[in-house]
């Protein structure tokens, strides 16, 4: 995950996005990626981690995920921004 490459960087977040319900510790470790990649400066990279942190769903990370849809809530993207309402949606109605 903490590959420079988007294309990489995608493919990852996709696999994670498929196998962690089957191994739920290994997903656990990469949410401090995620949160890294919250801080990147390239807005598809930030949008790809709040969506895939909101894809999880294991009940240990709901907060951090709450967290971190208020922090993209503020980006000073339009993009991470819109990806953070419509996922705050889809979040609270899946609750």
């Amino acid at each position: 995950m903490a590959s420079q490459s988007l294309e990489v960087k995608k493919l990852v977040y996709l696999y994670l996005l498929h196998y962690a319900e089957k191994r739920p510790n290994e997903a656990l470790l990469s949410i401090n990626c995620f949160q890294k990649d919250l801080e990147d400066p390239n807005p598809l990279v930030r949008a790809w981690a709040l969506r895939t942190m909101a894809g999880i769903r294991l009940h240990v990370i709901a907060p951090l995920v709450l967290v971190a849809m208020g922090k993209c809530a503020r980006d000073p993207s339009v993009y991470v921004r819109k990806c953070a309402a419509v996922l705050f949606q889809k979040y609270m109605i899946c609750a």
